[in-house]
């Protein structure tokens, strides 16, 4: 803006005192800069310069210009700077929304490999439940949803944004499972055990409503050979391993999050792999255009599942 160059102009008159040094030093005539310095000191309705024994001086008006300047000056060129600085970030963004389980499970390990490729990329993630996830990705608020989806279609049947649509399209990044487990008694045996002869019910700790783990469980929960009692329930899965910890039952639990726990003894299977849920990890996307940093992702990701 010239008004802006014009204050520039000002400030580093101000300093010099010379209409010859100030402009060389803003590459402007001197003529062009004593133009420039008239056209201020109309806007200010007084001079903001004076003759003082030959010498160029503030008036009184020019040395509170000059405070205010040289206070405001840098807030508007920060507000500038910040805002160039939020579009190139935008332009380089790349958004995802997840369940709040694929923070623990899977980002960690995938978003070290994404870095190697998409340097410039800056990535932001949200954790929300699957439902909500997929309400942000319909607004157009995120580029992708990162989430869990059984085989059997059971996840996606409760998704009324996906079931039947054509809207959207996705890719396969990985695969998960959920497996019964439960802390071991004093023999290394399952404490919970899905396989126990007798009459007495198991005690299952399930997931809230809300989370879509627990939606990929009713064929198995189903079985009429399951003697099942809930008495706790949560929406995080890293809350049913606490649970399960404290020996207050047995979970179906992404093997990914637990394999530590698993490999310590800590926990140990309550059934056997037929009681196994398979997962896949899979990246949706509108079929809608997306940012360029983003379709390069889509573009990287369906070329290294061709290869």
């Amino acid at each position: 803006m010239n008004d802006f160059i014009i204050l520039k102009d000002f400030l580093v008159l101000c300093e010099t005192k010379s209409f010859s040094r100030t402009a060389e030093h803003r590459h402007v005539s001197v003529s062009g800069l004593s133009r420039r310095i008239q056209g201020l000191e109309e806007w200010a309705g007084t001079a903001l310069f004076e003759r003082r024994n030959g010498e160029l001086a503030l008036t009184e008006a020019g040395y509170e210009l000059q405070k205010i300047v040289l206070e405001s000056l840098p807030v508007f060129e920060e507000f500038r700077e910040s805002v160039a600085r939020r579009s190139g970030d935008q332009k380089r963004r790349i958004r995802f929304c997840s369940p709040h389980i694929l923070s623990t499970i899977f980002f960690p390990y995938w978003l070290p490999r994404l870095q190697e490729k998409f340097r410039e990329a800056r990535l932001s993630i949200n954790s929300d439940t699957l439902p909500q996830c997929l309400a942000e990705l319909n607004r157009g608020k995120v580029d992708f949803v990162v989430a869990l989806f059984d085989e059997n279609n059971l996840i996606i049947n409760r998704l009324p944004l996906l079931v039947g649509s054509d809207k959207y399209t996705s890719i396969e990044l990985d695969t998960e499972s959920l497996i019964p487990i439960s802390v071991p008694n004093a023999a290394g045996q399952p404490l919970f055990n899905l396989h126990a002869n007798n009459d007495r019910p198991v005690s299952f700790l399930g997931y809230s409503e809300e989370c879509h783990l627990g939606w990929s469980l009713q064929t198995v929960l189903g079985r009429k050979s399951l003697n099942l009692q809930q008495y706790h329930d949560t929406n995080l899965a890293d809350g049913l391993r606490h649970m399960t910890l404290c020996e207050l039952g047995m979970a179906w639990l992404p093997k990914s999050l637990i394999r530590e726990d698993l490999g310590a003894k800590r926990l140990v299977r309550s059934g056997e792999p037929i009681f196994d849920i398979s997962l896949k990890v899979k990246l949706l996307r509108r079929i809608a255009p997306l940012t360029p940093e983003a379709q390069r992702l889509w573009d990287y990701l369906i070329k290294l599942k061709e290869n």
